[in-house]
Order: structure tokens, then C-alpha cells, then sequence
């Protein structure tokens, strides 16, 4: 659990949440130790947070579309059967995993609908109770895999094969068709196959370490970009994004003016011009850019490839 919190903070509480509540299930700990406040702050969130909620709406229940509310209230109805078949076989582990975990949901639900209904706990909103689903889910899976093959597997080799070769398959596909422009298996001596990749590594290469970069603002979801991280690979500085940056300012809402005025002076980027770059060098400190093709008229680019090119602000 330590481990798993210096990696990622809010997902461990969830863990921690889970174990809290198999206790008290199983009469060794109030149940409702669960609901121990980490890190909640009742201060009013910077004004320009509003934007970033608007960018992230599975954090609000009533924004939820009515099949995704199935999402909600299946796993209630599965894991209940499951506890009740558990009952009936007198699976007693199964059975206390069953009946925690409805109570895990619920529990989860009802903060849920406590921080999106009043607009005032809105900054409440980066605890992101709906993300206890994750490990839900996992552990239905597990679950679901382990009565699937006591009653229909079994121990017969070609319905493992029926089942599981197809499903692969169709995973491989979508994978396939979410990523259609990145190596799949990423080999450290292997070439990138994207074009923003390459240019990225050109940067980290060849580029000095305090520079700093300005990009389209929402680069990652641009056609051929699969969501590739630019300071990851070019370990480069760069302005805020309003892609995975406004996920950071989520959780932390004091960084939410400097990311608004950050994001709002790269608006319109796609018809920027040599005096735009010059203003945000001017503003920020950018000395480098990355394009998209064509050209922009007075800049020195000393790389460039089929997607983008890399361009240097004297």
C-alpha cells in the first residue's frame, strides 16, 4: 500500500478504503472508518477550476449518461448475486468480499452525489470518488473469471480457447485502431514509428536542457499525435496543455489561474504567426516551438519530418 501511494496518491486510498472495509465486514473495524476525509478542503477553488471541472465531467454523477449509470448499479446487482451464490456454496471468502464491495460503492455513490449536487464543494471534485470503479471492476473481473471457470471452463482446453482467443483478438484490435501511428511493442533499440515521437527525441538529443517549449495546447489529441507526451520523451519544459495538464490542475487547484492564463495565450494557435511566438518569448521565456506543417515565415526550424517541425525563436 506505501508503494502503491508514492506512485499514485488517490488510487491507495481507495486500496486502503477496500481493506478498511473487509475489516469491518468481517467484525474487526467500524465500517465506517472508510470514510476518513484525505486531504478534503472546503476553500473555495480559483475561478478559472470551473474550466477544468467542464473538461472533466465523469468526476460529476448527475453529467453521466443513463448507460453509464449502468455502470453504477450493475456491479451492485453482480456482486450481490455473486455474495448470495457465495452463501449458498459457503464460499465464506467470496461471500465477504461480495458484500463489501456493495457497501465499497455505495458508500462511494453517496460522496459522489454529496460533492456534485452543491456547486460550493465543487473543488471537492479532484478526490474523484467514481474512480473507486477501477479497482470494482478489477476485482469483478477476478471474480467473474473464477465462476466462469468453475461452472463453464472447467477443465476443458477448447472453451478456454473459445473464449480467450477471441477476446484477445478483438482487444488487439482496438488497440490497434486507438494507436494507429505508435509501435505496440516499444523496444529500447527499436526506431519510433510516430512522426511526434521522433521529433521529441530529436529534441531531447539536440536541444538545450533549460529550453523551453511551446506546443499546440491541445497536441495530444491532434490525428497521428496518440496521445504521446512531449515532456516524457524530450525531457523539455513546456507551457501548460489543456489536455493532461488540466488533470494535474483537477487535483490541485491552486495551479489553476497560472494553467488558465497559460492555456488562454496559446488560443488560436493553429493561425499563429512569427509575432504570436514572439509574444509568449516574451511572456514566458519560450525559445522553442513545435509545428505543425507548413512553415511559419521567419522561423529557423532545424528539424522537421512529415508530421511536425521543431523551430527555434532567436
Amino acid at each position: 500500500m506505501i508503494f502503491t501511494a508514492a506512485i499514485h496518491p488517490l488510487m491507495s486510498v481507495f486500496a486502503f478504503s477496500i481493506c478498511l472495509l473487509l475489516l469491518g465486514t468481517n467484525n474487526k473495524l467500524p465500517w465506517f472508518a472508510a470514510l476518513f476525509p484525505f486531504g478534503i478542503s472546503l476553500a473555495s477553488p480559483p475561478g478559472p477550476y470551473h474550466e477544468v471541472a467542464l473538461t472533466h465531467s465523469y468526476f460529476y454523477l448527475t453529467r453521466w449518461h443513463w448507460y453509464e449509470w449502468l455502470g453504477v448499479i450493475g456491479p451492485i446487482v453482480i456482486f450481490s448475486w455473486f455474495a448470495r451464490l457465495a452463501r449458498a456454496r459457503q464460499w465464506q471468502t467470496v461471500n465477504l468480499l461480495g458484500a463489501t464491495l456493495v457497501i465499497y460503492e455505495l458508500v462511494y455513490v453517496v460522496v459522489a452525489l454529496a460533492i456534485d449536487i452543491p456547486l460550493r464543494f465543487e473543488a471537492l471534485a479532484r478526490l474523484q470518488p467514481m474512480r473507486s470503479l477501477y479497482l470494482l471492476y478489477i476485482l469483478m473481473l477476478v471474480l467473474a473469471g473464477g465462476m466462469l471457470g468453475e461452472f463453464v471452463l472447467k477443465n476443458h482446453l477448447w472453451r478456454w480457447l473459445a473464449l480467450f482467443v477471441p477476446l484477445c483478438a478483438g482487444m488487439f484490435i482496438a488497440q490497434r485502431a486507438l494507436f494507429p501511428t505508435s509501435a505496440h511493442l516499444e523496444w529500447p533499440w527499436a526506431q519510433p514509428k510516430n512522426q511526434w515521437v521522433e521529433a521529441f527525441q530529436w529534441i531531447e538529443m539536440n536541444t538545450p536542457q533549460n529550453s523551453i517549449f511551446a506546443l499546440d495546447p491541445k497536441y495530444m489529441s491532434l490525428p497521428g499525435e496518440d496521445e504521446q507526451g512531449f515532456r516524457a520523451i524530450a525531457q523539455r519544459s513546456s507551457l501548460a496543455d489543456a489536455i493532461k495538464d488540466s488533470g494535474a490542475v483537477s487535483m490541485f487547484p491552486a495551479m489553476a489561474d497560472e494553467w488558465w492564463r497559460q492555456v488562454q495565450a496559446q488560443s488560436g494557435w493553429s493561425k499563429f504567426q512569427l509575432q504570436d511566438f514572439q509574444r509568449l518569448q516574451r511572456a514566458y521565456g519560450v525559445n522553442w516551438v513545435v509545428l505543425q506543417a507548413p512553415a511559419v515565415a521567419g522561423l529557423d526550424c532545424p528539424y522537421q519530418n512529415s508530421a511536425v517541425r521543431v523551430c527555434r525563436l532567436d
